[in-house]
C-alpha cells in the first residue's frame, strides 16, 4: 500500500507539473499562483473539515504559525513563484529533474539550521545526482532552445521548495498534516495578493480567471497536485520514509515518455541515462 502510494505522489507530481505548465501559458504564472492557492485552501477546508471538524486551522500553536508561515513564503511564494517561470521556460521535464535534488538541499540546509547530520555515504548520493542533473543541462546547453534564465528559475524553484520544507519541519510537530498545509497556504495567498498589488497585475488576474481553457488546466493541476500530497502523506503511515521518497522522486523518469507523446520533446540516450542517474544518486541518498 505504502509504496503504490508513493508512486500516485509521483504520478501526481507529473500530472500537476503537465496541467500547471499548460496553465501558465493560458492565464500568465501570477494567475497560476493566486487561484492554485486559493483553491487548494478550498480543497484542503473539505479533508480538515471531515478529518477535525474544522475548515480552517485556528488550533494551530504560535510557534508552528511562526514556523510555517516562514515555510509558506519560501515554499509556496517564492518556490511556486519561480516554478511556474521555469516551466515556461524550459518546461516540465528539466524543471522536475532540477527539483530532484530538493531532498539533498534539504538534508545539506537541515545541517546547518537544525543540526541534522550527513553520513558519508550520502555525499555519495548527492554527486551521483547532480551528475545526472548535469549531463542533461550540459546536453541542453548544446540547443539553441536552452534558457539559462530558466534554469536558474528552476534552481531557485528547488531552493525555495528545500527552505520550506525544513521550516515545515520545525512548524509540524506534533500538529495534523492537512492543516499544516494550510497554514503554509494562507501567507503565501497573503504573499501573492501583496504583490499582486504592487505590480497592478489584477487585470491580468481577471483576463486568468475569465480563460476558460486555462482555468480548467489551474483546476486539473491543483486537484492532481492536492492528492499527490495527500498520497505521499498517506504512504509515509504504511511503508519506510526512505523509499517512499525514492519512488516519489520518480517523477523526472515518469515525466520522459509524457514528454516524448505530448510536447512532442525530443530526449537524447544521454538526456534518459542522465535522469536514470540522477534517480539512483537519489535512490543511494535515501535507502543505504
Amino acid at each position: 500500500m505504502g509504496e503504490s502510494l508513493a508512486l500516485v505522489a509521483a504520478f501526481g507530481w507529473v500530472g500537476s507539473s503537465v496541467f500547471l505548465e499548460r496553465a501558465s501559458k493560458e492565464t500568465g504564472t501570477l494567475a497560476v499562483n493566486l487561484i492554485r492557492l486559493v483553491i487548494a485552501m478550498l480543497f484542503l477546508g473539505v479533508i480538515t473539515y471531515v478529518k477535525r471538524g474544522l475548515v480552517l486551522p485556528l488550533d494551530v500553536t504560535k510557534e508552528s504559525f511562526k514556523f510555517l508561515s516562514i515555510s509558506g513564503l519560501f515554499g509556496l511564494f517564492l518556490g511556486d513563484f519561480f516554478l511556474y517561470k521555469s516551466y515556461i521556460k524550459i518546461g516540465p521535464r528539466i524543471t522536475l529533474l532540477v527539483m530532484t535534488f530538493s531532498p539533498i538541499a534539504v538534508s545539506i540546509l537541515s545541517f546547518f539550521i537544525l543540526g541534522e547530520k550527513i553520513e558519508g555515504f550520502k555525499v555519495l548520493g548527492m554527486l551521483l545526482t547532480i551528475i545526472g542533473i548535469a549531463i542533461v543541462i550540459l546536453k541542453k546547453k548544446n540547443d539553441k532552445e536552452f534558457s539559462k534564465v530558466g534554469f536558474i528559475y528552476a534552481l531557485l524553484a528547488m531552493l525555495g521548495e528545500s527552505l520550506g520544507i525544513v521550516f515545515t519541519r520545525l512548524g509540524s510537530i506534533d500538529y495534523d498534516s492537512f492543516a499544516t498545509i494550510q497554514v503554509r497556504t494562507i501567507p503565501a495567498i497573503l504573499a501573492f495578493i501583496v504583490y499582486i498589488s504592487l505590480k497592478k497585475e489584477w487585470s491580468n488576474i481577471k483576463e486568468g480567471i475569465l480563460n476558460k481553457k486555462g482555468m480548467i488546466y489551474i483546476v486539473l493541476g491543483t486537484i492532481v497536485a492536492t492528492l499527490g500530497v495527500t498520497a505521499l502523506v498517506e504512504a509515509m503511515k504504511y511503508a519506510n520514509v526512505g523509499i517512499v521518497s525514492t519512488l516519489a522522486a520518480t517523477s523526472p523518469i515518469l515525466i520522459i515518455p509524457i514528454s516524448i507523446i505530448f510536447f512532442k520533446e525530443k530526449v537524447s540516450i544521454l538526456e534518459g541515462i542522465g535522469a536514470l542517474i540522477s534517480f539512483v544518486g537519489i535512490t543511494i541518498f535515501f535507502i543505504l
